[in-house]
């Protein structure tokens, strides 16, 4: 009776699939919380690229600022952080840096221990005035 028991795997592939499981569902959303990160990080260099180039031809800073937003459309505009330097007069010939920085929350709990919350991406540029 014993032996037919034990030779017997009508429910062992369930078993291994439920161990299993949480496994592949937690590496599945790993991936998309770092793939959200690096999405981010993109956007947030497009923004101080685009920053930096519109500090290049002269314009004010709240203008810069506001193309910065245009460029980073898909992030939250009230936690976007800009700074520029020099801030206020920039002459001809003069390197002009635009550095964004962003707040990524990660929702996954044992990542969030590891990495820590919110992991803040940041973009930098350097451009000369013309």
């Amino acid at each position: 009776m014993f032996r037919r028991f034990w030779r017997r795997s009508e429910g062992q592939s369930f078993a291994e699939f439920s161990i299993s499981l949480p496994v592949l569902l937690f590496l599945i959303a790993g991936i998309f919380e770092f793939s959200r990160l690096g999405g981010t990080q993109l956007l947030v260099n497009y923004g101080a690229r685009e920053g930096a180039r519109a500090a290049s031809l002269g314009v004010s800073d709240s203008a810069i600022i506001e193309q910065i937003k245009q460029a980073t459309i898909l992030l939250d505009d009230s936690k976007l952080v800009v700074y520029i330097s020099p801030e206020i007069t920039r002459k001809s010939d003069e390197d002009v840096t635009v550095t964004v920085q962003y707040p990524v929350y990660i929702d996954l709990p044992i990542i969030n221990k590891i990495t820590g919350t919110p992991k803040w991406v940041s973009g930098s540029l350097t451009m000369r005035v013309k």
